[in-house]
């Protein structure tokens, strides 16, 4: 997670790096990066709020809990759970 945070982060500093030299060019209007630099804190924060739950599903399997309890958690069937949080998951 962190590898991708930082490349993301990276990206965006470049951006307004970007976007700085052009909005001191009097020939091109300046460049608001404010919807950008949402985009990139949501998606660092969605990133870290997914590792989260990767680990509350861990806990949760060890404590016994089913995978329908834990897809009802989730908002999602036990499928879906068990798919994408089960032991042959990338995410297990």
């Amino acid at each position: 997670m962190v590898d991708v945070m930082t490349t993301r982060a990276q990206k965006a500093a470049a951006l307004e790096r970007w976007a700085n030299a052009v909005a001191d060019d009097d020939d091109l209007r300046a460049v608001d990066t404010t919807v950008l630099q949402e985009l990139r804190r949501l998606a660092d924060q969605r990133a870290t709020v997914e590792a989260e739950v990767v680990l509350a599903v861990r806990r949760a399997r060890a404590a016994n809990r089913s995978w329908s309890e834990i897809g009802a958690m989730l908002g999602v069937s036990k499928q879906a759970a068990q798919r994408k949080y089960g032991r042959s998951s990338s995410a297990a």
